[in-house]
């Protein structure tokens, strides 16, 4: 019992603190509205900006620049976060070795898929905030090549993420801003079969109705007729008439942002045998019922509702759902090697001292190292909303100011200007 006692003390008191509660005060910071104030924090809090966690320091760093309006600063960062992610490829071994004696802790943190590709988002959006249309569109094109690359890469694999329905339809609407209509509607149809395939089915998320009618205006504006008739037998309630821009009418395209992405935690398997402790450390995010949303968006004497583009929650756990195979056999083999090492060290103990009390309580010491050492990975890029609304809204030109609602409480955003025949882009972030 005394050592059972021991054991649980050192287990305790040797738990490093988790990425989550790192992150609690600068995610508290957003969450207000304190987007500089949250940048202080994350410079002050952060692990290590500089080793093996310096691809989600950039990550971080980057969407809250995004989100205080410093779209300069947001840019560089993310451009740095984009490259180191492609050069964070292929095998470290002296980092795996040493991840198999203490935790994945010891790796350096890649991204998931999504994460990969939402920075590629981030930068577009940021470019796309700026004017920089242009940039943006790259951005777009850079996010289409990365989607091909998940695509190969998980063919016959289990992986449930491999293509993002919003990212394809906000490429469609860059690619419409930019006057590239093929393209735009090429993407909105992948948008769509995304939706209908992989979303509706994982994540219960269906193609939003507006989606369906941005296809058919785009197929009705590039003279498609045979598309159009499809669309229209296929969704023979669906009315493309009174959207997007036109010779007289311009459209407000808005992007929000709702709410913080799902933390993870860990789940620990602790077992006691023989005088010995074991422990296992996998990391989970609690599944719950997506929050629901209901919503609008006024400008120019009109109104649109808001539609679900995005299930960030759902596509976190999911991903990691996919992951948790290979979790546990690494945790699984981590705890064989612990329980070897524990093992080893008492045999040599004991032949050097010929004490087997002595023998005995180095193997138990060893084995409790093993234990505290063994840590679920929580680190995920935690700014990324939870959800993500859009809304399009047609409306006459000139300078409109911008009110939202969102579950009856109302937030008045600055005037934006509206031209004849074009998107005035739109990007809000809000707390739900």
């Amino acid at each position: 019992m005394k050592y059972m006692l021991l054991a649980g003390f050192l287990l305790v008191m040797s738990c490093a603190v988790a990425y989550t509660n790192t992150m609690a005060p600068v995610i508290k910071d957003m969450d207000r509205g304190h987007n500089s104030e949250a940048i202080t924090r994350l410079k002050d809090v952060f692990p290590d900006s500089t080793g093996r966690d310096r691809l989600l320091y950039l990550m971080e760093l980057g969407n809250l620049s995004r989100y205080a309006g410093q779209q300069s600063i947001a840019q560089t960062v993310l451009l740095r976060a984009d490259r180191l992610s492609d050069n964070l490829r292929g095998t470290d071994i002296g980092q795996q070795a040493q991840s198999m004696v203490t935790s994945d802790l010891a790796l350096d943190f890649r991204g998931a898929d999504y994460e990969k590709v939402f920075i590629n988002y981030c930068l577009a959006s940021s470019y796309a905030a700026s004017g920089n249309t242009e940039d943006a569109v790259v951005e777009a094109r850079r996010v289409n090549e990365k989607l091909k690359e998940i695509n190969t890469r998980y063919e016959g694999n289990p992986n449930r993420y491999t293509d993002d329905a919003f990212v394809r339809y906000f490429m469609g609407v860059l690619y419409e801003m930019d006057g590239d209509y093929d393209d735009a509607l090429i993407s909105y149809r992948l948008a769509l079969a995304t939706y209908d395939s992989t979303y509706a089915v994982e994540y219960n998320l269906p193609a939003p109705r507006q989606l369906k009618s941005d296809a058919m205006r785009l197929a009705n504006y590039n003279g498609f007729e045979s598309l159009l008739s499809t669309f229209e037998t296929q969704w023979p309630g669906v009315s493309w008439s009174g959207s997007g821009p036109t010779a007289d009418m311009g459209e407000i395209v808005a992007v929000i942002e709702l709410g913080n992405i799902s933390q993870r935690r860990s789940e620990d398997f602790a077992v006691y045998s023989n005088d010995r402790v074991y422990s296992l450390a996998l990391p989970a995010i609690p599944d719950f019922p997506r929050r629901r949303v209901s919503g609008s968006l006024s400008a120019g004497g009109r109104t649109a509702d808001l539609f679900l583009v995005e299930d960030l929650n759902g596509i976190a756990r999911e991903n990691l759902e996919d992951e948790a195979g290979r979790n546990v056999v690494r945790a699984a083999a981590r705890l064989a090697i612990k329980a070897g090492l524990s093992e080893l060290g008492e045999n040599i103990t004991e032949q050097l001292t010929d004490n087997e009390n002595v023998s005995s309580g180095v193997g138990l010491i060893l084995s409790i190292i093993g234990a505290a050492t063994e840590q679920a990975d929580l680190r995920a890029w935690l700014t990324l909303p939870a959800q993500i609304q859009m809304v399009r809204l047609q409306v006459p030109p000139g300078t409109w100011p911008v009110s939202v609602t969102i579950n009856g409480r109302n937030f008045i955003h600055d005037p934006v200007a509206v031209q004849a025949g074009e998107i005035t882009l739109l990007f809000l972030r809000e707390d739900f």
